[in-house]
């Protein structure tokens, strides 16, 4: 059940973070930036654990296929945090200065 939850948290979060078009798809530009492929990834691992999770659930009188698809929505869970950490260890943490520029400029058009 957690993988359930984690990945529909994870997936509405990214999708409420302020995104650039990178080759005609949106791409996170705060963890993700420059990082299209990587977000791509991780956008994929996270599917896969919640179809694995899913089917866990769906898949309860057959104990060796429903725990093949635990352990499949476990590494893939798995992949995906490893994604994601991969991808801050990459950041280049312009995101804060892009705020503060925008911050600026908003400033300056108040006043």
């Amino acid at each position: 059940m957690f993988i359930i939850y984690a990945t529909c948290t994870l997936g509405t979060i990214f999708m409420l973070l302020p995104h650039e078009e990178v080759d005609g798809s949106p791409v996170p530009i705060l963890v993700f930036k420059n990082q299209p492929k990587a977000f791509h990834a991780f956008l994929i691992s996270i599917m896969f654990s919640f179809t694995g999770a899913f089917s866990a659930l769906l898949i309860q009188r057959r104990p060796r296929l429903e725990r093949f698809f635990r352990v499949y929505a476990m590494a893939s869970m798995i992949l995906a945090i490893t994604i994601l950490l991969y991808a801050i260890a990459h950041w280049d943490c312009s995101f804060t200065l892009l705020l503060q520029i925008v911050k600026v400029q908003t400033e300056d058009y108040v006043m």
